[in-house]
């Protein structure tokens, strides 16, 4: 199926390779707006960095008709929304012109409760015109951040963040967090069909963790583990970490003490992940992530990179990694 995408403005490269890791192949990229073809629209529901989800029904220029027979996509009551995204045409006339192409019935017309909703994105010179597949609640992700659970810790990543992790990795069926926290990655993932597992040496994050994925309705298993006893505590392999090891405010960025940790933890990982398995790690960007890569020998093959502001001075790296 032809798939139209709004993304959102949260980076400037992850949501595009988002949409890439969920089977969605790109064919044409204008700002926030993507084109493309997806065989399992259902995996496209779970996106965290974008808006819209639509039937591409084509594109026209203010001086050209609608690209589609609306007859043959209104089923019932419909809806026309505009998204003004930077429109160089007189937007208020092309809006009427539109409208009356659809359906010259007014009674046909429902904005509360429409059976058929079209979205047109309006861009340049450009309209691109789609038939809703899914909307993303504004506030599906807002209700779901730190201070809204019942256990919270300030330095959690947020439900947005960790979804696009998840999904960037492009691997489905067991995931583990080894640094599992208050359970942000686990919640998130679980919603998103994935079995989880996580573990934490802090009994504290342990329970808080416990508490969030019940609170949610996720199910899954978390256990107490340092990363240096990883495989030995669990003795059985995952399709999938992703993970966000504790740095910044909490400890000495590029400390040796911070080094290390991250060569346990690419060793122990490495030794739970299937063959072809994933893994999608965040890390400071100071600490140089990839030296450490060359320094254990990894058998890890970086699939790809991303750099993101986390506060202040402190950048964040994001790295997929493929077990070879």
């Amino acid at each position: 199926m032809k798939i139209l995408i709004l993304t959102g403005g949260f980076h400037s490269k992850m949501p595009l390779e988002e949409l890439r890791a969920l089977g969605m192949k790109i064919n044409m990229k204008d700002g926030r707006i993507v084109v493309g073809e997806a065989q399992n629209v259902e995996k496209l529901k779970r996106l965290g960095y974008s808006h819209l989800v639509l039937e591409y029904l084509g594109s026209f220029c203010m001086n050209e008709r609608l690209p589609f027979d609306p007859e043959k996509y209104i089923e019932g009551k419909f809806a026309a929304r505009f998204k003004n995204l930077g429109f160089s045409g007189k937007r208020e006339k092309k809006k009427e012109e539109i409208l009356e192409e659809l359906n010259p019935n007014i009674k046909a017309v429902d904005l509360n409760n429409p059976d058929t909703t079209f979205y047109f994105l309006m861009k340049g010179e450009k309209i691109y015109v789609g038939k809703l597949i899914h909307r993303f609640d504004p506030t599906e992700f807002t209700e779901r951040k730190s201070e809204f659970k019942p256990y919270s810790r300030p330095v959690s990543l947020l439900p947005r963040e960790a979804r696009c992790w998840i999904n960037l990795s492009g691997v489905e069926g067991d995931l583990l967090d080894p640094f599992c926290g208050t359970g942000t990655i686990l919640v998130e993932a679980g919603l998103a069909g994935y079995n989880v597992y996580g573990s934490d040496s802090e009994d504290d994050m342990v329970s808080g963790s416990i508490m969030n994925m019940e609170y949610y309705e996720v199910e899954g298993e978390v256990r107490k583990s340092k990363i240096q006893n990883l495989s030995k505590n669990w003795d059985r392999a995952f399709d999938v970490v992703v993970t966000d090891p504790p740095y910044g405010r909490s400890a000495k960025v590029c400390s040796d003490k911070i080094e290390n940790l991250y060569r346990f933890s690419l060793k122990e990982i490495e030794s739970i992940l299937k063959s072809n398995g994933r893994c999608v790690i965040g890390c400071p960007r100071k600490m140089g992530f990839d030296k450490i890569l060359k320094e254990t020998d990894s058998k890890f093959k970086v699939l790809n990179k991303f750099t993101e502001r986390v506060h202040g001075d402190l950048q964040r790296e994001i790295f997929v990694l493929g077990k070879k």
